[in-house]
């Protein structure tokens, strides 16, 4: 006996009808597995991209600046991982990255969205694409909950075959964060490999970290100005953020949350970054302002003495940096240097 004849299985139609593809805007495809997603985003002219797995991420973009507005605009933002490869990265680490080079090449289709990863580094992805604003994007996925976070023009539903009215889909609210005080030394093991400067914290500084549901995200942390430079005066000195939840704006809103409980209890604070997405974010905030050192290469930093801080100094000499201070409706009223 033919082993289909065994179970009565009988040939079943399987073609349907594709849909019309929007000409622009954010389209989401979801469905369950094998439910025409993969034949659409076909139809639709999608290709797949080939990457080596080998060579380190930052290396299969065409070049340095492209690789850090379509890593960071992924929510990629732990600079360290970008000098590993896609075959020694975690699951949402790679996938991430394979966005950013997707979209780097001109592909405006992503396939298996989110469907490697868990749903704390779903959230967060869909908040990168979100911000990135894409002009015209497909995503196809299996997981419906991002519909429930992505601020998408249309979504078609591949199980019922019809567009899903966007107005009747469930929006959730924003992420609630809890910050608490803590000690540097508590926190920066778990989040020193992830920043993009020395694995050191300064043992002085005064350190926060940050919660989502009672889970450890994220932790900053400020020093005063040294030799009484500034009466009062504090500066950032480090903020990360887990990879699973970079692309949620966490960093940019805990640095101004912490910058404006010092300026309301009467201090300054002054803040430099080389972290594009930080500095990017002050550049464009009605609550932080520009120092005259702003994007500025330090010529007074290339000391040949040898001091402790002059060894700093001459590290960070070539690098132009965003310098801002925190003015969060405070009117200025001496020149701010930093």
């Amino acid at each position: 006996m033919n082993i289909f004849d065994k179970y009565d299985l009988v040939d079943v139609d399987e073609s349907f009808e594709i849909p019309e593809k929007p000409k622009t805007g954010l389209v989401v495809l979801v469905g369950s597995s094998g439910s025409g997603k993969s034949t659409i985003l076909k139809e639709w002219g999608a290709e797949s991209v080939d990457v080596e797995l080998n060579k380190s991420i930052v290396s299969l973009f065409n070049s340095d600046e492209e690789a850090e507005k379509y890593l960071i605009l992924a929510g990629l933002r732990s600079i360290p991982c970008w000098k590993r490869t896609l075959e020694s990265v975690s699951n949402g680490e790679r996938h991430r990255a394979e966005i950013a080079i997707s979209l780097s090449k001109g592909d405006a289709v992503i396939d298996e969205f989110t469907s490697v990863v868990d749903r704390d580094t779903a959230r967060a992805l869909c908040a990168s694409i979100n911000s990135s604003k894409q002009e015209s994007l497909v995503l196809a996925t299996c997981h419906r909950d991002v519909l429930e976070w992505l601020d998408f023009d249309f979504a078609y539903d591949t199980d019922k075959r019809k567009w899903l009215d966007r107005g009747l889909v469930r929006r959730r609210s924003d992420i609630k964060l809890e910050i608490k005080p803590c000690e540097p030394e508590e926190v920066w093991g778990i989040f020193k490999k992830h920043h993009y400067l020395s694995g050191k914290i300064n043992k002085s500084a005064n350190c926060w970290g940050v919660f989502y549901n009672d889970k450890l995200v994220a932790m900053t942390s400020v020093i005063a100005f040294p030799n009484g430079n500034w009466k009062n005066g504090w500066r950032g000195h480090r903020t990360v953020v887990l990879p699973e939840f970079q692309g949620m704006g966490i960093g940019s809103r805990i640095s101004d949350e912490v910058a404006k409980m010092i300026v309301d209890s009467g201090g300054r604070f002054f803040s430099k970054t080389a972290h594009p997405a930080l500095g990017e974010h002050r550049e464009k905030s009605d609550n932080w302002k520009a120092t005259s050192k702003n994007k500025v290469v330090r010529k007074d930093y290339m000391s040949d003495r040898k001091t402790k801080e002059d060894s700093y100094k001459r590290t960070h000499a070539h690098r132009s940096c965003y310098s801002h201070e925190y003015v969060g409706g405070v009117t200025l009223t001496n020149e701010e240097v930093v």
